[in-house]
């Protein structure tokens, strides 16, 4: 790595710092976490490497972060004792989006968290698995030591009864 391209990267992540820490900070509610999960944050985008260029670099740091965030949450989602926060949301495409705009989003976020933590633990665990980790039914399945059908009933549970609160919420 050239001793530019270390500088450009650096100030590029500077120019955006202060937002992202505050889109963090929305996120995992917690500002050591929030921190930490930003200097991951340019250490991955300083990273990374590929052979096609960076189309929207703005963009990608912010889905860094988010992803970083998330992580952070369903690891300590696990935990009893801690609360989940709905963390892999559609970041907007625009962040000069009007305000109203912003609001509704967040309103329907806010909906769907509540959803979520209406649904029992296990079918909560299982459709966050799916759906945000990723795993297919038989990983789940093993994972949790329950049956391939009984992960497939709960994501339907869960999708139908988020589908539901999120109709009766408009």
């Amino acid at each position: 790595m050239t001793h530019s391209r270390i500088d450009s990267i650096a100030d590029f992540f500077t120019l955006y710092q202060r937002e992202l820490l505050s889109f963090v900070r929305r996120r995992v509610d917690c500002p050591d976490a929030a921190d930490d999960i930003l200097q991951d944050t340019y250490l991955r985008f300083a990273g990374y490497r590929s052979d096609s260029p960076i189309e929207n670099p703005r963009a990608f740091l912010y889905r860094i972060a988010a992803n970083l965030s998330a992580d952070h949450l369903r690891t300590h989602y696990r935990h009893p004792s801690e609360s989940i926060e709905l963390a892999e949301a559609e970041l907007p495409a625009d962040s000069r989006q009007v305000p109203e705009t912003i609001v509704e989003q967040q309103q329907q976020l806010d909906r769907l968290y509540q959803a979520l933590n209406e649904l029992s633990p296990l079918c909560r665990e299982i459709f966050i698995l799916s759906r945000f980790d990723g795993l297919t039914h038989a990983q789940i399945a093993r994972q949790l030591n329950v049956s391939t059908s009984w992960v497939e009933k709960n994501i339907v549970q869960a999708l139908r009864h988020c589908k539901q609160h999120l109709r009766a919420e408009t």
